[in-house]
């Protein structure tokens, strides 16, 4: 997508406009960059689109996670000092989980703190469909908002072992012997 300088959008060419990678949702964003400068260069976009259109962005509630796997690298190389709106942005530790959106991961390229986060909105899923009187259509439809939609987002993300999608299947097949009122003791067909 590209972004111009003029608001009357009169001036679109190659030099009055800007590359901007981004994926964004009303009030969030995650910008990527691979290096320093590059990310510094995406930021003042962001601020310059933001003062244009009367936007404001919280600094406090914005973090920057370097991903790099080379733990000695990480460790002996300084946080980048990035700013935007003139405020330094705080470098979360390679060892913070960080969520955005339904995406869990960890400055050290560790994306597997998501498992977790997926088996326990299973279980909440699970647990709230069973205290509701709803249609079997409706709890199904449920559990697939609440329970799966966060395995979707994970699937390509990280390696899943065989236990832990068999823990998942059980899960997801209780929520569907009870919304369909199906006695525990029947076989899986899954």
């Amino acid at each position: 997508m590209q972004i111009g300088k003029d608001q009357d959008d009169s001036s679109q060419d190659a030099d009055h406009s800007y590359q901007f990678n981004n994926t964004g949702f009303i009030d969030d964003i995650s910008i990527f960059a691979e290096t320093t400068e590059g990310m510094q260069t995406l930021l003042d976009v962001v601020q310059e689109f933001t003062t244009w259109c009367g936007m404001e962005i919280n600094v406090k509630k914005t973090f920057l996670l370097v991903i790099d796997k080379d733990r000695k690298r990480r460790e002996s190389t300084l946080a980048p000092d990035l700013r935007i709106n003139g405020e330094r942005l705080k470098t979360l530790d390679m060892n913070d989980a960080c969520r955005y959106l339904a995406y869990w991961g960890m400055g050290n390229g560790d994306m597997s703190a998501i498992r977790e986060v997926v088996r326990e909105k299973a279980k909440v899923a699970r647990d709230l469909i069973k205290s509701q009187p709803l249609t079997p259509e409706l709890s199904a439809e449920l559990f697939a908002q609440k329970g799966i939609s966060a395995f979707q987002f994970s699937a390509a993300l990280i390696e899943w072992l065989r236990s832990e999608l068999e823990g998942l299947k059980k899960i997801w097949v209780q929520v569907y012997k009870n919304a369909w009122h199906v006695s525990w003791s029947s076989a899986n067909s899954l």
